[in-house]
């Protein structure tokens, strides 16, 4: 059996944790099985990692390569005009694996397809082949509030689209399942749930030049669901008590208005942006007081199982998939309840007992997650559908 994915995450993220699920999967299948990934061009941090594709390109801007050491004003006028002109030689990293994803889809020479992500440019391809569709959060129909623009509603349209046509949904969760179910009416036995895994290999601690207390916050801190400012404004008081407290951030660097945020708060040294490549989370998480994952939905969560894995505590919101994933390996916070949060924080800051408990509780938890038998399952939907 042959399974074909095509580029869309690879396109645009260069980390991130569908990109990441999409190479475990990938990497864990059996050998026997046959996979392409239909792409030329990608700055993705775990495809390059896997090394499944020897050739592949890093990502370039067409615009930059235009008449490359010529500076002149209008060059960006000019480069405009000679796309107009000759697309087909001016097309972006994007395009151009796009183009390439429908040349595979064209050959046929594949058993199953499954898309990376939700834009449909590939059913006028696809013939009579089964697609599988992943839906790892059902974020823009229950947040419609935080994306408003009109590719983001279209967005919408083309998710559910897809949804209605593919052969078979994998959720990341039953709690998302069930949100598939009840927002777009697909029916149960087409969604199959099948649990992310955990990649953190354990290589020692390493100096990270970061201070001796911290809480960890991972992943985006937009948009608003997040929680992200909420936790600041939680924990406020008591980083302002604790003068050796801080909070360490993955991801982008801090924009404008977060320092702002952070300065009209009292806090502005105590928040720390740090980018931490794969090899180094084991030490920023087993280095850390507790995870803090606030947000009020995900599809899954990751982090949760990273920390478990790194011994380190976790203190997340009670809402969406959470309860469902660490059962009772964590301490649960009441999402909108500013001193709900506080006192889970202090509980494990004060509480030695606790936090050992949690670390135990959290090993324990973590060993019933695995990216083999992920994609051992994923392979069960495979097989159902070809």
């Amino acid at each position: 059996m042959k399974i074909l994915y095509d580029h869309q995450i690879f396109s645009r993220q260069k980390f991130g944790g569908i990109s990441r699920y999409f190479c475990e999967i990938i990497n864990h299948l059996p050998p026997q099985i046959e996979r392409d990934i239909s792409i030329n061009y990608s700055d993705n941090i775990y495809l390059r990692q896997l090394n499944f594709i020897k050739d592949i390109k890093p990502l370039f801007d067409p615009r930059f390569e235009f008449l490359n050491g010529v500076e002149f004003k209008g060059k960006g006028r000019l480069f405009q005009i000679a796309k107009t002109l000759n697309p087909q030689k001016y097309l972006n990293c994007e395009e151009l694996n796009r183009c390439n994803s429908i040349n595979y889809l064209k050959r046929q020479d594949f058993d199953v397809f499954h898309p990376t992500y939700y834009d449909d440019y590939f059913l006028n391809y696809i013939g009579d082949k089964p697609f599988v569709l992943t839906i790892h959060d059902m974020n823009h129909e229950l947040f419609p509030e935080f994306y408003s623009s009109s590719d983001e509603l279209n967005f919408v349209k083309v998710k559910a689209k897809l949804s209605n046509q593919a052969a078979h949904i994998i959720a990341v969760s039953e709690n998302t399942k069930r949100d598939i179910i009840e927002v777009l009416g697909i029916k149960p036995e087409k969604i199959s749930v099948i649990y992310h895994g955990t990649s953190i290999i354990n290589e020692g601690k390493e100096f990270l030049g970061l201070p001796e207390k911290y809480l960890l916050y991972v992943g985006d801190r937009a948009p608003e669901y997040k929680n992200f400012k909420f936790m600041a404004r939680a924990l406020a008081s008591i980083m302002l008590e604790n003068e050796k407290l801080f909070v360490v951030c993955t991801g982008r660097e801090f924009d404008k208005k977060e320092i702002n945020f952070f300065t009209h708060l009292g806090l502005s040294e105590r928040f720390i942006s740090k980018f931490i490549p794969d090899n180094l989370f084991y030490s920023i998480y087993s280095g850390s007081i507790a995870l803090i994952f606030p947000s009020l939905y995900e599809g899954f969560g990751i982090p949760i199982l990273e920390a478990f894995q790194c011994n380190c505590p976790v203190i997340l919101a009670n809402s969406s998939c959470f309860p469902e994933i660490v059962k009772d390996a964590a301490l649960l916070f009441e999402p909108k309840n500013l001193g709900s949060l506080r006192d889970q924080v202090k509980n494990i800051l004060y509480n030695r007992q606790t936090r050992n408990y949690l670390i135990q509780k959290g090993q324990d938890r973590v060993k019933e997650f695995s990216w083999v038998l992920s994609a051992q399952k994923t392979l069960e939907v495979y097989n159902s559908v070809k």
